[in-house]
């Protein structure tokens, strides 16, 4: 009688001190999610837009240390702070989504990076301009597609807020490239 009751004893306080116990977790401070489940068209826009904030992040600091001219220079600004102030959004999203982002650029963007760390000059300017507009173009086009085919509406509205930004950016970075 002792062995028997001694194990069914045993597991139950292991099972406690492991916190394996059948308690039922505290879910009052937890809001009721009342989204649908991220796609993978939402996963990709966020995983898209995450490398491209973390690279024109990058980008910003090299215009905003290597651009020969004060609109290059304040552009370079804006994307530092406006980009920031995006990722920041998209990676809170995604950690209450469980939306896994990557830690860096893409390959492709890294390697622009690369080719903007090796130009100086007006060199630098226009290197720095073309390929900013090239990125804003195509994530301008990832994100309306988000805003239209996307299912999760939390990620959906922030990809309605990025569209605006990116449009700006967009119209700032063609501006000083016609100056």
């Amino acid at each position: 009688m002792r062995t028997s009751l001694t194990l069914p004893l045993a597991a139950a306080t292991l099972a406690a001190l492991t916190g394996c116990a059948a308690v039922a977790p505290n879910t009052a401070a937890v809001p009721a999610r009342t989204d649908t489940q991220p796609s993978e068209q939402d996963k990709t826009w966020m995983r898209t837009i995450h490398e491209g904030n973390l690279s024109e992040v990058q980008a910003g600091r090299l215009a905003m240390g290597k651009g020969t001219t004060k609109q290059v220079k304040a552009v370079g600004k804006m994307l530092v702070q406006d980009h920031t102030k995006l990722d920041t959004k998209v990676t809170q999203t995604a950690t209450q989504l469980g939306i896994q982002l990557p830690t860096s650029p893409s390959k492709a963007q890294r390697a622009e990076l690369v080719r903007l760390r090796g130009s100086s000059g007006q060199d630098f300017d226009q290197d720095f301009l073309s390929g900013m507009i090239k990125a804003h173009k195509e994530a301008l086009a990832a994100t309306k597609t988000e805003v239209s085919k996307g299912s999760n509406q939390t990620v959906k509205a922030l990809a309605g807020a990025a569209q605006q930004s990116l449009q700006q950016h967009l119209d700032a970075l063609e501006k000083a490239q016609e100056s």
